[in-house]
């Protein structure tokens, strides 16, 4: 999470409670790990990459859900017919396979069909 973040309290609120087991039924795909990944690598940022991946990767109460083959096609699908990005529809093509829920900002999710977004600020005021 950058420090600037303008939601970096809002995540760390949201992190503690899953961490905590306050908030229950957490998963998140691996795709997420790959975008944290790139967004280091894109800023040459090698020393926190490890730092970062470690810390998603010890999560407490998460479920990490692989990126399968099955989960790809249908973010690739999501892809063309939403002009999602990539990990976008991954995440969504994951929520697929669960609940059909994404806790995000990004307002591309509202416009999938079967797909309900969760803002995290609103999420926060619930906990």
């Amino acid at each position: 999470m950058k420090k600037e973040d303008r939601l970096k309290l809002t995540a760390d609120r949201i992190l503690d409670k899953i961490e905590s087991g306050e908030v229950k039924g957490i998963y998140a795909s691996t795709a997420t790990i790959q975008e944290v990944i790139f967004w280091f690598y894109n800023r040459q940022l090698f020393n926190q990459l490890s730092v970062a991946v470690n810390a998603l990767s010890l999560l407490q109460n998460v479920e990490w859900v692989a990126v399968t083959p099955e989960i790809c096609i249908t973010a690739s699908l999501l892809m063309g017919e939403n002009k999602l990005s990539p990990f976008d529809a991954y995440h969504a093509s994951t929520a697929m396979t669960r609940d059909k829920t994404v806790l995000s900002t990004e307002r591309a999710y509202d416009k999938i069909k079967g797909i309900a977004r969760i803002d995290p600020v609103e999420f926060t005021k619930e906990l």
